[in-house]
């Protein structure tokens, strides 16, 4: 079996048809070793508060058996799901659909991490990052219609302007990269 340690919430043992993921709140002690995984819930150090394994401590994880490798069975969005859970909200804007997306995003390797107000100006900040070592194009739809749109650095200073059809950007991104974006 290959095992695979992400950066992510989750550790994964597969073989190229079946494995088993265990998806977590973003606990950081895993460990690997032949068969066997590990999830470390709590740690005790002594150095340098020795008071902080006391008290109540919370954890959530779960086992997710899959068909084929962990990219194939979406693992990254189970993880995402357990630690997002779907947020419901009323919207009231006359009449038509009575659902829709606020964003969307047509990659599952994909995530989009952060939507924040830019720092210093009168735009949105949009941050996505790819997770799972693959080259992507990527359409993302912001909801709203936009007047500009630059990829931007993380301090948010605007680099290049960026192509976008109403409120439709599409772009490339590489594996494991974060792509950010100034939008008006």
């Amino acid at each position: 079996a290959k095992f695979e340690v992400s950066a992510h919430n989750f550790i994964d043992m597969s073989e190229p048809d079946y494995g088993l993921s265990i998806l977590n709140d973003c606990k950081y002690g895993f460990e690997v070793d032949k068969q066997r995984m590990i999830v470390t819930l709590l740690k005790g150090p002594m150095n340098p508060d020795p008071e902080s394994d006391k008290g109540d401590h919370y954890f959530t994880y779960s086992l997710y058996p899959h068909k084929g490798d962990w990219k194939d069975a979406d693992t990254i969005n189970s993880g995402l799901i357990l630690n997002n859970p779907a947020a419901v909200c009323s919207v009231n804007e006359g009449a038509g659909e009575s659902k829709a997306a606020f964003m969307s995003l047509d990659a599952k390797n994909v995530t989009l991490e952060a939507v924040k107000k830019c720092e210093d100006e009168d735009a949105f900040i949009v941050r996505m990052v790819e997770k799972a070592g693959a080259t992507r194009k990527v359409t993302f739809d912001f909801g709203k219609e936009l007047t500009e749109a630059f990829e931007s650095d993380l301090l948010e200073n605007s680099l290049e302007p960026v192509p976008f059809s109403g409120s439709r950007l599409e772009f490339e991104i590489r594996p494991f990269e974060i792509k950010c974006f100034k939008l008006r």
